[in-house]
């Protein structure tokens, strides 16, 4: 922030989008960013519950800057739709906060055909990244300083210790954490990918794990055991307030944009298992990701 700025102003004039912005880190990274003076795009997939967070969220931030999109981010279809709506009613943007992310305790499909956790946690990351492109270099250029990417990973992609390609858990047992631990080595793998084909000059790209925050987050009825295990140690785990302030820090400081493709914890550097820079990996994400949305070729 500058010296002459109060917090309400630091981010005046710019345009930041979050997803899963209706509760827990995505809900507290909006509000950070309205409190910061920001226009804040909150993407919601639920309408009601969307419109009470961003009730709230004005309420809490005294920001009347806080607009819902509704998108089902698990639907190419969707983000495509949401990605047009945003264009003609916004034109540029300055900030991706990609979010949005789930387990589930069995293995389902999208509409599209999907293994549904990798298409929330991560194609929908790099469909999303790909479709605002423009419209953050657009932004980068008009306020002459880096758009930022920020994409929440998490510590669970450490559990993954050995190469594998089989992104859908088509021919390998559906274990919910070990999928999930896939996906999120996926974020990391995907930021660090990015970052290597953008401009750092024009947008900014990196990843962080937020913490074990206590949110909604793992509550679906399909979990069973590790359900009532995980329920049980949620009274230990972050706020989310705590939660979102790596987010916010790459999402609004001035430091947050002068690293590229890099992953955080609390509001600092660190190092990703060594899986996080595996080549071969990274390829072959990246050119799954490409056959499976006709983006990033």
């Amino acid at each position: 922030m500058n010296a002459n700025q109060t917090p309400s102003e630091q981010l005046k004039g710019r345009i930041c989008l979050v997803t899963g912005a209706n509760s827990g880190i995505g809900k507290e990274t909006a509000l950070g960013l309205a409190r910061r003076g920001a226009s804040v795009l909150a993407v919601c997939r639920d309408r009601s519950k969307g419109e009470v967070a961003v009730s709230e969220i004005k309420k809490a931030s005294g920001s009347k800057s806080v607009s819902l999109f509704t998108a089902d981010l698990t639907q190419m279809s969707e983000m495509h739709t949401l990605q047009a709506d945003i264009r003609e009613k916004y034109g540029q943007l300055h900030v991706l906060v990609n979010n949005a992310g789930a387990i589930f305790g069995e293995r389902k499909t999208s509409e599209d055909g999907v293994e549904l956790t990798f298409a929330t946690n991560h194609l929908n990351y790099f469909i999303m990244s790909h479709l605002f492109l423009d419209l953050l270099k657009k932004g980068a250029h008009e306020c002459k300083q880096p758009s930022r990417i920020v994409n929440v990973a998490s510590e669970a992609h450490r559990q993954i210790r050995s190469e594998t390609i089989d992104w859908q858990f088509e021919n390998s047992d559906y274990k919910p954490m070990f999928v999930y631990g896939l996906s999120k080595l996926a974020n990391i793998l995907f930021t660090r990918e990015l970052a290597l084909r953008l401009n750092p000059a024009e947008i900014a790209t990196n990843c962080l794990h937020p913490g074990v925050v206590r949110t909604g987050f793992g509550t679906q009825n399909d979990w069973g055991f590790l359900g009532v295990l995980f329920n049980a140690a949620r009274p230990l785990f972050l706020t989310p307030e705590k939660g979102a302030r790596t987010s916010l820090y790459l999402a609004a400081e001035l430091e947050g944009a002068k690293t590229h493709g890099a992953y955080f914890k609390n509001c600092r550097e660190a190092k990703p298992s060594q899986l996080a820079f595996n080549e071969k990996m990274a390829k072959n994400l990246w050119e799954t990701s490409v056959r499976l949305t006709g983006l990033g070729g």
